[in-house]
């Protein structure tokens, strides 16, 4: 049986790396990691849901937008950004 990894999740590292990775809007940002599937979101508009998305897997995001507003960003592979 696979033993899971522990990782140690530094919430304020990982908005750091993830702000060198695409640009943050000035906005507050409420950020959700989930270790089952080693991914950060970022979400930016807690009044807005979001209605289209689109992808740069080659970094490894994921963007939502309602309409032409972002309104989040998933990470994916999350824990690699402390690596």
């Amino acid at each position: 049986m696979a033993s899971k990894r522990q990782v140690k999740i530094n919430p304020s590292a990982m908005l750091i790396n993830a702000a060198q990775r695409f640009e943050l809007p000035a906005l507050p940002v409420r950020l959700n990691y989930d270790p089952e599937t080693d991914t950060l979101y970022l979400k930016f508009r807690e009044d807005l849901e979001a209605n289209r998305t689109t992808d740069d897997l080659e970094n490894g995001l994921v963007f939502d937008y309602h309409n032409r507003t972002l309104v989040g960003v998933e990470v994916l592979n999350a824990s690699a950004m402390l690596a």
